[in-house]
Protein backbone atom coordinates (compact mmCIF):
# COMPACT_ATOMS: atom_id res chain seq x y z
CA UNK A 1 0.00 0.00 0.00
CA UNK A 2 1.71 3.55 -0.85
CA UNK A 3 -0.30 6.27 1.05
CA UNK A 4 -0.17 10.13 -0.31
CA UNK A 5 -0.82 12.53 2.49
CA UNK A 6 -2.64 16.21 2.09
CA UNK A 7 -3.67 18.91 4.60
CA UNK A 8 -7.52 19.82 4.21
CA UNK A 9 -9.61 22.45 6.24
CA UNK A 10 -12.75 20.29 6.47
CA UNK A 11 -13.36 16.69 5.13
CA UNK A 12 -14.36 16.26 0.95
CA UNK A 13 -17.22 15.07 0.02
CA UNK A 14 -16.07 12.08 -2.21
CA UNK A 15 -14.83 9.95 0.91
CA UNK A 16 -14.61 6.17 1.68
CA UNK A 17 -14.41 7.19 5.60
CA UNK A 18 -14.27 9.43 8.01
CA UNK A 19 -11.29 9.08 10.72
CA UNK A 20 -12.77 10.69 14.12
CA UNK A 21 -9.98 10.71 17.26
CA UNK A 22 -12.32 10.58 20.31
CA UNK A 23 -10.72 10.64 24.08
CA UNK A 24 -11.25 8.33 26.43
CA UNK A 25 -14.66 9.35 28.05
CA UNK A 26 -15.54 11.84 25.36
CA UNK A 27 -17.36 10.13 22.76
CA UNK A 28 -19.16 12.58 20.07
CA UNK A 29 -22.23 13.93 20.49
CA UNK A 30 -23.54 12.25 16.78
CA UNK A 31 -22.70 8.67 18.11
CA UNK A 32 -26.26 6.81 18.65
CA UNK A 33 -27.04 6.64 22.61
CA UNK A 34 -26.01 3.10 23.84
CA UNK A 35 -23.13 2.55 20.67
CA UNK A 36 -20.00 2.17 23.53
CA UNK A 37 -21.81 -0.23 25.40
CA UNK A 38 -22.61 -1.91 22.35
CA UNK A 39 -19.30 -2.49 20.90
CA UNK A 40 -17.27 -2.04 23.84
CA UNK A 41 -15.47 1.13 22.31
CA UNK A 42 -14.18 3.06 25.05
CA UNK A 43 -12.27 5.32 23.62
CA UNK A 44 -8.54 3.68 24.82
CA UNK A 45 -5.81 3.85 22.73
CA UNK A 46 -6.18 2.11 19.75
CA UNK A 47 -10.19 1.39 20.50
CA UNK A 48 -11.36 1.05 16.62
CA UNK A 49 -15.00 1.50 15.74
CA UNK A 50 -16.69 2.27 12.36
CA UNK A 51 -20.05 2.84 11.34
CA UNK A 52 -21.72 2.46 8.28
CA UNK A 53 -22.97 5.68 6.75
CA UNK A 54 -26.04 6.74 4.99
CA UNK A 55 -26.56 5.63 1.61
CA UNK A 56 -23.40 7.34 -0.17
CA UNK A 57 -22.35 8.69 2.66
CA UNK A 58 -18.12 7.74 3.96
CA UNK A 59 -18.37 5.24 6.65
CA UNK A 60 -17.38 6.60 10.07
CA UNK A 61 -14.45 5.08 11.96
CA UNK A 62 -13.81 6.20 15.51
CA UNK A 63 -10.30 6.12 16.45
CA UNK A 64 -9.05 5.65 20.30
CA UNK A 65 -6.54 7.99 21.72
CA UNK A 66 -6.61 6.92 25.32
CA UNK A 67 -7.09 9.83 28.17
CA UNK A 68 -6.08 13.51 26.61
CA UNK A 69 -3.57 13.88 29.35
CA UNK A 70 -1.46 10.65 28.19
CA UNK A 71 -1.82 11.43 24.62
CA UNK A 72 1.96 11.92 23.57
CA UNK A 73 3.68 10.83 20.63
CA UNK A 74 3.92 6.83 21.87
CA UNK A 75 -0.37 6.78 22.48
CA UNK A 76 -0.77 8.72 18.85
CA UNK A 77 1.96 6.53 16.87
CA UNK A 78 0.22 3.38 18.28
CA UNK A 79 -3.44 4.67 17.64
CA UNK A 80 -2.55 5.41 14.30
CA UNK A 81 -0.60 1.94 13.74
CA UNK A 82 -4.31 0.25 14.73
CA UNK A 83 -6.22 2.60 12.49
CA UNK A 84 -3.88 2.13 8.89
CA UNK A 85 -4.10 -1.83 9.78
CA UNK A 86 -8.16 -1.52 9.79
CA UNK A 87 -8.61 0.88 7.44
CA UNK A 88 -6.88 -0.53 4.99
CA UNK A 89 -9.41 -1.00 2.17
CA UNK A 90 -10.32 2.40 1.88
CA UNK A 91 -8.92 4.08 -1.27
CA UNK A 92 -9.70 7.73 0.29
CA UNK A 93 -10.32 8.54 4.03
CA UNK A 94 -10.19 11.85 6.52
CA UNK A 95 -8.91 11.77 9.77
CA UNK A 96 -10.01 14.22 11.93
CA UNK A 97 -7.93 14.32 15.19
CA UNK A 98 -7.80 16.88 18.04
CA UNK A 99 -5.25 18.76 18.32
CA UNK A 100 -2.47 15.82 18.76
CA UNK A 101 0.86 16.32 17.37
CA UNK A 102 0.82 14.84 13.59
CA UNK A 103 4.35 13.76 13.26
CA UNK A 104 3.78 10.02 15.02
CA UNK A 105 0.65 10.48 13.80
CA UNK A 106 1.71 10.11 10.53
CA UNK A 107 4.64 7.93 11.30
CA UNK A 108 2.24 5.40 13.13
CA UNK A 109 -0.20 5.00 10.19
CA UNK A 110 2.75 4.10 8.08
CA UNK A 111 4.26 2.01 10.30
CA UNK A 112 1.35 -0.28 11.15
CA UNK A 113 0.10 -0.42 7.48
CA UNK A 114 3.67 -1.86 6.38
CA UNK A 115 3.77 -5.67 4.93
CA UNK A 116 6.43 -7.37 3.16
CA UNK A 117 5.23 -9.36 0.15
CA UNK A 118 8.35 -8.83 -2.04
CA UNK A 119 8.38 -12.90 -2.80
CA UNK A 120 4.74 -13.83 -2.57
CA UNK A 121 3.42 -15.42 -5.64
CA UNK A 122 0.06 -13.67 -5.24
CA UNK A 123 1.26 -10.32 -3.79
CA UNK A 124 -2.68 -8.84 -4.21
CA UNK A 125 -3.66 -6.01 -5.77
CA UNK A 126 -1.36 -2.41 -4.74
CA UNK A 127 -3.87 0.19 -2.61
CA UNK A 128 -3.02 3.93 -3.56
CA UNK A 129 -4.18 5.04 -0.29
CA UNK A 130 -5.39 8.55 -0.09
CA UNK A 131 -5.06 10.62 3.50
CA UNK A 132 -6.69 13.20 4.23
CA UNK A 133 -5.79 15.08 7.32
CA UNK A 134 -8.30 17.55 8.50
CA UNK A 135 -5.78 20.44 10.44
CA UNK A 136 -4.98 24.36 9.39
CA UNK A 137 -2.92 24.38 6.86
CA UNK A 138 -0.02 25.66 8.49
CA UNK A 139 3.66 25.95 8.23
CA UNK A 140 3.97 23.79 11.26
CA UNK A 141 1.63 21.33 10.52
CA UNK A 142 2.86 21.15 6.81
CA UNK A 143 6.21 20.02 8.85
CA UNK A 144 5.44 17.89 11.14
CA UNK A 145 3.56 15.61 8.16
CA UNK A 146 6.60 16.02 5.77
CA UNK A 147 8.63 14.69 8.87
CA UNK A 148 6.27 12.24 9.66
CA UNK A 149 6.27 11.15 5.70
CA UNK A 150 10.15 10.92 5.61
CA UNK A 151 10.55 8.84 8.88
CA UNK A 152 8.24 6.94 7.88
CA UNK A 153 9.85 5.98 4.56
CA UNK A 154 13.30 5.55 5.83
CA UNK A 155 11.85 2.93 8.46
CA UNK A 156 10.24 1.30 5.67
CA UNK A 157 13.39 1.33 3.54
CA UNK A 158 15.33 -0.46 6.73
CA UNK A 159 12.57 -3.13 7.41
CA UNK A 160 12.86 -4.00 3.62
CA UNK A 161 16.07 -4.18 3.70
CA UNK A 162 15.95 -6.58 6.60
CA UNK A 163 13.21 -8.76 5.60
CA UNK A 164 14.92 -9.94 1.85
CA UNK A 165 16.25 -13.07 1.84
CA UNK A 166 20.52 -13.46 2.65
CA UNK A 167 20.43 -15.03 -0.98
CA UNK A 168 18.85 -11.77 -2.51
CA UNK A 169 20.52 -9.22 -0.60
CA UNK A 170 24.40 -10.48 -0.50
CA UNK A 171 27.08 -7.87 0.47
CA UNK A 172 27.48 -6.62 -2.88
CA UNK A 173 23.96 -6.06 -3.51
CA UNK A 174 23.73 -4.05 -0.10
CA UNK A 175 26.41 -1.92 -1.45
CA UNK A 176 24.37 -1.64 -4.66
CA UNK A 177 21.51 -0.75 -2.57
CA UNK A 178 23.61 2.41 -0.49
CA UNK A 179 25.16 3.63 -3.88
CA UNK A 180 21.03 3.90 -4.72
CA UNK A 181 19.84 5.55 -1.65
CA UNK A 182 22.57 7.91 -1.11
CA UNK A 183 22.50 9.25 -4.73
CA UNK A 184 18.77 9.94 -4.26
CA UNK A 185 19.27 11.35 -1.29
CA UNK A 186 22.02 13.63 -1.23
CA UNK A 187 24.36 11.49 0.19
CA UNK A 188 28.21 10.87 -0.47
CA UNK A 189 28.84 7.01 -1.14
CA UNK A 190 32.16 5.53 -1.32
CA UNK A 191 32.42 1.62 -1.67
CA UNK A 192 34.86 -0.72 -1.06
CA UNK A 193 35.77 -4.01 -2.51
CA UNK A 194 37.98 -7.13 -1.70
CA UNK A 195 41.24 -5.69 -2.60
CA UNK A 196 40.64 -1.80 -1.16
CA UNK A 197 39.30 -3.68 1.95
CA UNK A 198 42.89 -6.07 1.88
CA UNK A 199 44.80 -2.46 1.54
CA UNK A 200 43.01 -1.07 4.35
CA UNK A 201 44.33 -3.74 6.56
CA UNK A 202 40.60 -4.89 7.90
CA UNK A 203 41.82 -8.14 9.06
CA UNK A 204 38.58 -8.72 10.78
CA UNK A 205 36.29 -7.84 7.97
CA UNK A 206 38.64 -10.39 5.43
CA UNK A 207 38.46 -13.12 8.31
CA UNK A 208 34.86 -12.94 8.96
CA UNK A 209 33.75 -13.02 4.79
CA UNK A 210 36.90 -15.61 4.09
CA UNK A 211 34.27 -18.36 4.42
CA UNK A 212 32.03 -16.96 2.13
CA UNK A 213 31.84 -17.13 -1.90
CA UNK A 214 30.48 -13.90 -1.54
CA UNK A 215 32.98 -11.13 -1.36
CA UNK A 216 32.50 -8.61 1.50
CA UNK A 217 32.31 -4.55 1.07
CA UNK A 218 32.56 -1.60 3.08
CA UNK A 219 30.26 1.48 2.44
CA UNK A 220 30.97 4.96 3.22
CA UNK A 221 28.57 7.40 3.50
CA UNK A 222 28.89 10.91 4.04
CA UNK A 223 26.51 13.82 4.64
CA UNK A 224 27.23 17.54 5.25
CA UNK A 225 24.72 20.11 6.06
CA UNK A 226 24.77 23.90 4.05
CA UNK A 227 27.85 25.60 5.14
CA UNK A 228 29.19 23.11 7.00
CA UNK A 229 32.00 24.10 9.14
CA UNK A 230 33.91 21.28 11.12
CA UNK A 231 33.42 22.45 14.86
CA UNK A 232 32.96 20.74 18.00
CA UNK A 233 29.64 19.39 18.88
CA UNK A 234 27.70 20.33 22.60
CA UNK A 235 24.11 19.41 23.22
CA UNK A 236 23.05 22.81 22.42
CA UNK A 237 24.54 23.69 19.04
CA UNK A 238 23.90 22.07 15.64
CA UNK A 239 27.34 21.84 14.48
CA UNK A 240 30.40 19.03 14.58
CA UNK A 241 30.53 15.82 12.90
CA UNK A 242 29.03 12.05 14.48
CA UNK A 243 29.76 8.65 13.05
CA UNK A 244 27.43 6.24 12.56
CA UNK A 245 28.69 2.17 12.64
CA UNK A 246 26.37 -0.23 11.25
CA UNK A 247 26.88 -4.14 11.33
CA UNK A 248 26.26 -5.57 8.23
CA UNK A 249 26.27 -9.52 7.96
CA UNK A 250 23.85 -10.12 5.69
CA UNK A 251 23.56 -13.98 6.47
CA UNK A 252 25.01 -15.00 9.63
CA UNK A 253 25.34 -18.90 9.54
CA UNK A 254 27.95 -19.14 12.75
CA UNK A 255 31.25 -19.90 10.70
CA UNK A 256 32.89 -23.18 11.90
CA UNK A 257 30.60 -22.43 15.44
CA UNK A 258 27.96 -23.31 13.07
CA UNK A 259 24.39 -22.28 13.85
CA UNK A 260 21.51 -24.72 14.74
CA UNK A 261 18.62 -24.41 12.32
CA UNK A 262 15.91 -22.88 14.41
CA UNK A 263 18.93 -20.50 15.12
CA UNK A 264 19.80 -19.43 11.37
CA UNK A 265 15.91 -19.05 10.92
CA UNK A 266 15.99 -15.34 11.23
CA UNK A 267 20.08 -14.60 10.53
CA UNK A 268 19.22 -12.61 7.33
CA UNK A 269 18.56 -9.99 10.31
CA UNK A 270 21.96 -9.81 11.45
CA UNK A 271 22.08 -6.92 9.06
CA UNK A 272 19.64 -4.71 10.89
CA UNK A 273 22.39 -2.30 12.40
CA UNK A 274 23.73 -1.37 8.87
CA UNK A 275 20.05 -0.93 7.70
CA UNK A 276 19.49 1.27 10.44
CA UNK A 277 22.13 3.64 9.39
CA UNK A 278 21.91 3.94 5.84
CA UNK A 279 18.20 4.29 6.52
CA UNK A 280 18.34 7.20 9.04
CA UNK A 281 21.31 9.20 6.79
CA UNK A 282 18.88 8.66 4.08
CA UNK A 283 16.51 11.58 5.37
CA UNK A 284 19.38 13.88 6.48
CA UNK A 285 19.01 16.12 3.65
CA UNK A 286 16.03 16.32 2.84
CA UNK A 287 15.35 17.57 6.70
CA UNK A 288 18.13 20.00 6.91
CA UNK A 289 20.01 17.82 9.86
CA UNK A 290 22.54 20.65 11.26
CA UNK A 291 24.67 18.12 12.23
CA UNK A 292 27.15 16.34 9.90
CA UNK A 293 27.82 12.78 9.94
CA UNK A 294 29.11 9.89 8.24
CA UNK A 295 28.14 6.17 7.81
CA UNK A 296 30.31 3.03 8.00
CA UNK A 297 28.91 -0.03 6.93
CA UNK A 298 31.20 -3.29 7.04
CA UNK A 299 29.19 -6.37 5.01
CA UNK A 300 29.81 -9.89 4.67
CA UNK A 301 28.59 -12.87 5.36
CA UNK A 302 29.66 -15.19 7.94
CA UNK A 303 29.52 -18.59 6.31
CA UNK A 304 31.33 -22.46 6.33
CA UNK A 305 33.49 -23.26 3.24
CA UNK A 306 36.56 -25.24 2.54
CA UNK A 307 38.85 -22.49 4.21
CA UNK A 308 37.40 -20.67 6.47
CA UNK A 309 38.42 -18.67 9.96
CA UNK A 310 39.03 -21.59 12.31
CA UNK A 311 38.69 -21.50 15.65
CA UNK A 312 42.42 -20.21 17.23
CA UNK A 313 43.14 -18.30 14.48
CA UNK A 314 44.88 -14.86 14.89
CA UNK A 315 43.42 -11.83 13.51
CA UNK A 316 45.41 -8.53 12.60
CA UNK A 317 43.01 -5.65 12.95
CA UNK A 318 43.14 -2.14 11.28
CA UNK A 319 45.01 -0.52 14.06
CA UNK A 320 47.61 -3.21 14.12
CA UNK A 321 45.95 -5.68 16.91
CA UNK A 322 45.66 -9.33 17.29
CA UNK A 323 42.49 -11.06 17.86
CA UNK A 324 42.66 -14.75 18.61
CA UNK A 325 39.17 -16.36 17.71
CA UNK A 326 37.63 -18.25 20.09
CA UNK A 327 34.52 -18.15 18.65
CA UNK A 328 33.53 -18.13 14.67
CA UNK A 329 30.29 -16.88 16.04
CA UNK A 330 31.40 -13.76 17.78
CA UNK A 331 31.74 -12.32 13.83
CA UNK A 332 29.94 -9.05 14.55
CA UNK A 333 32.44 -7.38 16.98
CA UNK A 334 35.08 -8.36 14.22
CA UNK A 335 34.21 -6.28 11.80
CA UNK A 336 32.54 -3.70 13.77
CA UNK A 337 36.02 -3.16 15.21
CA UNK A 338 37.87 -2.55 12.07
CA UNK A 339 35.36 0.05 11.31
CA UNK A 340 35.80 2.12 14.75
CA UNK A 341 39.15 2.47 14.00
CA UNK A 342 38.37 3.45 10.85
CA UNK A 343 35.82 6.03 11.99
CA UNK A 344 37.98 7.27 15.12
CA UNK A 345 40.56 7.88 12.49
CA UNK A 346 38.93 11.00 11.32
CA UNK A 347 38.20 12.45 14.38
CA UNK A 348 34.76 12.93 14.94
CA UNK A 349 33.08 14.37 17.73
CA UNK A 350 31.19 11.06 19.15
CA UNK A 351 30.99 7.69 17.86
CA UNK A 352 27.31 5.65 17.56
CA UNK A 353 27.68 1.86 16.99
CA UNK A 354 24.34 0.44 16.35
CA UNK A 355 24.39 -3.95 15.50
CA UNK A 356 22.41 -7.09 16.81
CA UNK A 357 25.60 -8.30 19.08
CA UNK A 358 24.35 -10.49 21.65
CA UNK A 359 21.53 -12.98 22.78
CA UNK A 360 22.55 -12.04 26.16
CA UNK A 361 21.16 -8.41 25.76
CA UNK A 362 17.52 -9.49 24.83
CA UNK A 363 17.78 -12.16 28.07
CA UNK A 364 18.46 -8.90 29.95
CA UNK A 365 15.82 -6.28 28.67
CA UNK A 366 13.28 -8.43 25.88
CA UNK A 367 12.36 -7.81 22.74
CA UNK A 368 11.13 -4.42 23.01
CA UNK A 369 13.78 -2.56 24.63
CA UNK A 370 17.76 -2.19 23.15
CA UNK A 371 20.91 -1.99 25.09
CA UNK A 372 23.45 1.71 25.35
CA UNK A 373 26.44 1.19 26.24
CA UNK A 374 28.61 4.20 26.81
CA UNK A 375 31.97 5.97 27.52
CA UNK A 376 29.80 8.70 28.30
CA UNK A 377 27.15 10.20 30.24
CA UNK A 378 26.03 12.56 28.38
CA UNK A 379 26.38 10.93 25.24
CA UNK A 380 24.03 8.09 26.30
CA UNK A 381 21.49 10.62 28.17
CA UNK A 382 21.00 12.05 24.63
CA UNK A 383 20.65 8.80 22.78
CA UNK A 384 18.09 7.59 25.45
CA UNK A 385 16.03 10.78 25.14
CA UNK A 386 16.41 11.00 21.38
CA UNK A 387 14.82 7.30 21.62
CA UNK A 388 12.30 8.07 24.31
CA UNK A 389 11.10 10.55 21.63
CA UNK A 390 11.06 8.24 18.90
CA UNK A 391 9.16 5.82 20.71
CA UNK A 392 12.32 3.31 20.57
CA UNK A 393 13.54 2.40 23.93
CA UNK A 394 16.69 1.74 25.24
CA UNK A 395 18.17 1.09 28.74
CA UNK A 396 21.95 1.49 29.85
CA UNK A 397 24.01 -1.27 31.03
CA UNK A 398 27.56 -1.10 31.87
CA UNK A 399 30.89 -1.18 30.88
CA UNK A 400 33.19 -3.03 34.26
CA UNK A 401 36.43 -2.28 34.30
CA UNK A 402 36.83 -5.28 36.37
CA UNK A 403 36.28 -7.87 33.37
CA UNK A 404 38.07 -6.76 31.14
CA UNK A 405 40.73 -9.63 31.94
CA UNK A 406 38.02 -11.88 30.50
CA UNK A 407 39.34 -10.56 26.91
CA UNK A 408 43.14 -11.48 27.43
CA UNK A 409 44.73 -13.92 25.07
CA UNK A 410 47.63 -16.13 25.71
CA UNK A 411 48.90 -15.97 21.76
CA UNK A 412 47.31 -12.78 20.93
CA UNK A 413 46.28 -9.14 21.98
CA UNK A 414 42.43 -10.02 22.53
CA UNK A 415 40.12 -12.84 22.38
CA UNK A 416 36.66 -11.86 20.60
CA UNK A 417 35.06 -14.26 22.75
CA UNK A 418 35.70 -15.82 26.50
CA UNK A 419 34.98 -19.50 26.23
CA UNK A 420 32.94 -21.12 28.84
CA UNK A 421 31.06 -17.54 29.96
CA UNK A 422 27.78 -17.37 30.82
CA UNK A 423 27.36 -14.29 32.60
CA UNK A 424 27.67 -10.90 31.44
CA UNK A 425 28.78 -11.98 27.39
CA UNK A 426 26.77 -8.69 26.27
CA UNK A 427 28.81 -6.54 28.57
CA UNK A 428 32.17 -8.59 27.56
CA UNK A 429 30.99 -7.93 23.96
CA UNK A 430 30.49 -4.18 24.41
CA UNK A 431 34.09 -3.98 26.41
CA UNK A 432 35.51 -5.69 23.21
CA UNK A 433 34.37 -2.95 20.84
CA UNK A 434 35.50 0.31 23.74
CA UNK A 435 39.18 -1.08 22.91
CA UNK A 436 38.82 -0.38 19.28
CA UNK A 437 37.85 3.28 20.33
CA UNK A 438 39.91 5.86 20.59
CA UNK A 439 40.42 7.61 23.72
CA UNK A 440 38.76 11.04 24.06
CA UNK A 441 35.99 10.55 21.45
CA UNK A 442 32.76 9.55 23.06
CA UNK A 443 31.24 6.31 21.93
CA UNK A 444 28.18 4.79 22.48
CA UNK A 445 26.80 0.78 21.36
CA UNK A 446 23.06 0.13 21.00
CA UNK A 447 22.80 -3.73 21.20
CA UNK A 448 19.31 -4.03 18.89
CA UNK A 449 19.64 -7.88 19.13
CA UNK A 450 16.11 -7.95 20.68
CA UNK A 451 14.81 -5.48 18.89
CA UNK A 452 15.70 -5.85 15.43
CA UNK A 453 12.76 -8.36 14.93
CA UNK A 454 9.14 -8.34 15.82
CA UNK A 455 7.39 -11.45 16.39
CA UNK A 456 3.24 -10.45 15.36
CA UNK A 457 1.66 -7.02 14.68
CA UNK A 458 2.08 -4.91 17.80
CA UNK A 459 1.21 -1.32 17.61
CA UNK A 460 3.73 0.45 14.84
CA UNK A 461 5.26 -2.74 15.13
CA UNK A 462 4.46 -5.75 12.96
CA UNK A 463 5.60 -9.00 12.24
CA UNK A 464 9.04 -8.99 10.95
CA UNK A 465 12.10 -6.73 10.74
CA UNK A 466 11.06 -3.49 13.38
CA UNK A 467 13.39 -0.95 11.57
CA UNK A 468 14.61 -0.51 15.00
CA UNK A 469 17.29 2.25 15.55
CA UNK A 470 16.58 4.20 12.38
CA UNK A 471 13.91 6.77 14.19
CA UNK A 472 16.54 7.13 17.40
CA UNK A 473 19.17 8.03 15.31
CA UNK A 474 17.43 10.69 12.77
CA UNK A 475 16.03 11.64 15.81
CA UNK A 476 19.56 12.45 17.48
CA UNK A 477 20.82 13.80 14.54
CA UNK A 478 17.75 16.30 13.43
CA UNK A 479 15.42 17.23 15.91
CA UNK A 480 17.68 18.13 18.99
CA UNK A 481 16.55 21.63 19.25
CA UNK A 482 13.79 20.21 20.39
CA UNK A 483 15.34 19.65 23.71
CA UNK A 484 17.31 22.94 24.00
Amino acid sequence: MTVSWRLRPKPDPDLDAVVTGVYAGQLPDAVPAGFAAGTGFTGAVGDIAQLPGAPGEPVCVLLGLGPPEAADGAAIRRAAAGLARAASRYRRLAIEAPAVDLRPLVEGYLLGGYRFAGHRSAPGAQIDQHVDVVAPDRMQTRKALFEGTRIGEAVTLARDLVNEPGGELTPRGFAERATSVAAATGLACEVWDTDRIAAERLGGLLGVGRGSAEPPRLVRLGYRPAHYRPTRYRPTQHSGRIALVGKGVTFDAGGMSLKSTAQLVDMKADMAGAAAVLAAMSVLDSLNCPVAADGWLPLTENMISADPVRVGDVLTMRDGRTVEVRNADAEGRLILADALVLAGETRPDAIIDIATLTDAAAVALGRKIAAVMSTDEALADRLRDAAERAGEPIWPLPLPGAYRHQLESGVADLVNYTTGARHGTALLAGLFLREFVPAGIPWAHLDIQGTALCDSDDGEWVAGATGFGVRTLAELLICSERQD
